[in-house]
Order: structure tokens, then sequence, then C-alpha cells
């Protein structure tokens, strides 16, 4: 089966928002063919936050999040959710048909978002169709200058009047109705969506056995949200971005992110003493916060295994003295006479000196 192609867009359209915006998704998808999914499903997003979950099956929302969800509200996203179905269902069989395609499984999916930017105006709408993984349709608007970008690739009749209807619909409905539930959502779990953690940093060394070089990696984990800048000065300098490596942000299993930045040092640099410097600037205070963490690498070559001075030092301090003291012992027992008697009247004697 298609794997859900326009989850792969959003993560596109939250990193394109700025750090203190956020947005609000629905994530829709459409099946023909055998399947162990329903039919039709719609994920309900807060930023990165699945809050809801809709299918045709159940035909009913289920909150993902603590919060309740009234009769009203059920029945209002019943009729919504019903007419998105019944609207990807006509479109999904009639590009099947354009397309020619063969029995089996194919997928029609929609990506719809409107934003609240960081100064608490509403940003853009958008909205993305795809079928079979390949975007064909796509919708902008910009609700300050009521303006509708349409990009229309599909074998769809979309003129005159079918553009004023979509640019009234979203001025009146789709925008007002996405950013009301936006704001009750942010309100509702704003202890969870709005909450600001902290990076943990972690400078990381690895050596490369191939080229005798080391990697370097400043790692950055445990953040939320999910907009962090990770930064690898070199004595207080910054790198060329074009070498680095960056892995992320990804998630971690507790809902917040890491991000790595990879770059090689070279035999050469490492010959050298350089002050390596990892630091993250992100929005975890009303103030941007810098956490620093630093290494120093001085040689690429192994240094003395400490375990072993710190063994061959307490055996010439401790060790050393005992046995002597032991063998000495020894050999005062080994010379006292072998009798009895003799032994008696020499011992206090013979022990003494031994003391001395």
């Amino acid at each position: 089966m298609k794997i859900l192609h326009i989850l792969l867009n959003l993560p596109m359209f939250l990193a394109s928002a700025n750090a203190g915006s956020h947005s609000l998704c629905s994530v829709a998808t459409f099946i023909i063919g055998n399947s162990p999914f329903p039919e039709f499903i719609v994920l309900i997003m807060l930023d990165d936050i699945i809050v809801s979950y809709y299918d045709s099956d159940k035909q009913t929302t289920v909150m993902r999040v603590n919060r309740a969800i009234n009769d009203e509200e059920q029945e209002f996203s019943k009729m919504i959710f019903g007419a998105l179905y019944e609207e990807m269902r006509a479109r999904a069989y009639l590009l099947k048909e354009h397309f020619n395609c063969s029995e089996g499984v194919h997928v029609e999916q929609r990506l719809e978002c409107c934003k609240l930017l960081d100064n608490n105006m509403q940003g853009e709408m958008k909205m993305i169709d795809a079928f079979d993984g390949l975007s064909g349709f796509e919708m902008d608007y910009n609700i300050h200058q009521h303006s509708l970008h349409t990009d229309v690739q599909w074998p769809l009749s979309f003129g005159t009047i079918k553009y004023e209807y979509a640019k009234a619909l979203y001025l009146h409905f789709l925008q007002p109705l996405c950013s009301k539930a936006l704001n009750i959502l942010l309100k509702d779990l704003r202890n969870y969506a709005l909450r600001k953690v902290k990076p943990r940093l972690r400078l990381l060394k690895q050596l490369n056995s191939q080229s005798g070089a080391f990697r370097l990696t400043c790692l950055a984990t445990g953040f939320y949200p999910r907009h962090v800048n990770v930064m690898l000065l070199k004595d207080n300098q910054s790198m060329p971005e074009h070498l680095f490596t960056v892995q992320g942000p990804l998630p971690n299993a507790d809902g917040t992110y890491q991000i790595r930045k990879t770059i090689e040092i070279s035999e050469d640099e490492l010959q050298q003493q350089h002050n390596f410097t990892c630091m993250a600037t992100h929005l975890s205070q009303d103030n941007k916060m810098d956490v620093y963490w630093e290494m120093l690498i001085t040689d690429s070559r192994p240094g003395p295994n400490v375990t072993l001075i710190i063994i061959i030092v307490l055996f010439m301090c401790v060790i050393t003295p005992t046995a002597a003291l032991l063998l000495w012992k020894r050999r005062c027992a080994v010379s006292q006479p072998s009798s009895q008697t003799d032994y008696s009247t020499a011992s206090s004697t013979e022990e003494e000196t031994c003391v001395k």
C-alpha cells in the first residue's frame, strides 16, 4: 500500500513557520482497493500533536489528547468530514480513470493547514491534494490580501466561477473555522502545546578508523518545540555549512526532539590545539537562551593508560612494602630454635628484635 505521502509534506510546512507560530492541519486519506485500513481517514494535528482521529467505519471523532468533545462538536465534525469524504471519493475515482490505473490499491490524500503567527495574526492557509504520492492540485490563500494562488496540474475544471467560489469559501468559512479551532485548542492544550523544554547538549567524538580523523557531532536532544538552531564552532568561529551533515529534528519517544550536526576533522587539524564549541539557541525561555558545551582536541594519538599508572603506583606504595614485611616475619620464624624449651626462653628476645 502507498504510504501517507501527504504526511511527508507536513514537517516541511511546520518547518516553514516561525518559532513562535502555530498551525492546525487536517490530513485526509481516501483509499481505493482492499486494505486493512478504513476507506477514509482524517487526522487533526495541532503543530506536531495528533489531536483527533476520524474514519469512515466508525463515523465518530475520537480525541487523542486529554480534551473532551461535546455532542455539538461531534455532529459538526461528522458533517464536515462526511462532505470531505464524498468530495475525495469522487475525485479519487475520477483520477483513477484519468490515469488509467490498474486494479489494486490507490490513494488520494489532502493536507489543509492554517497558521497563527507569533504576533497572533492569522497566517496563510494552504491545501495540497495528491494522488498515488504525486501532488497535482495546490491552493494558497492569503487572508490579508484576500488572494488565492492555485496550481492545477490535473484535468480538473477550475474556471473563474470556481476560483471566486473558492476565495469566498476561504474568506467566510474555512479560514475563520480553522483559526477559531486553532485558538481553542491552543488554550485547552496549552500545558502541552505551549510547553518549552530547553535542549540538553553533548559533543560526541568518534574516531574514523579508515581516515584516522575524528567525527565531531553536536547533539541537541530533549527539546520542545521543534524549532532549534544548532551550531558547532571552532575556536569561536563558524565553519562553512556545506561541511556539516545534519540529521533531524527527529522525534523522541517522550514527544521531544533531537538533532545532530556532524563534521569530520582531518588528521592535520588534530595535531593542532583547537577549541570546539557545541551551541544551541532555542525558544525555551521568554528570551532566547544559548547553551554551550566545549571540548579541546590536541592530538589524535592515544594518551597514557591512566589505569595502568595507578596500578603501578599502588603496587610500589602499598603492595611491595606489605610483601617485604611478610617475608621478614617468615625469616624471623625460620631462625628461631626448634625445641619447645629454647623457643619459650628465646621468643621474647627474638620477637623484640624482629619488631625493631
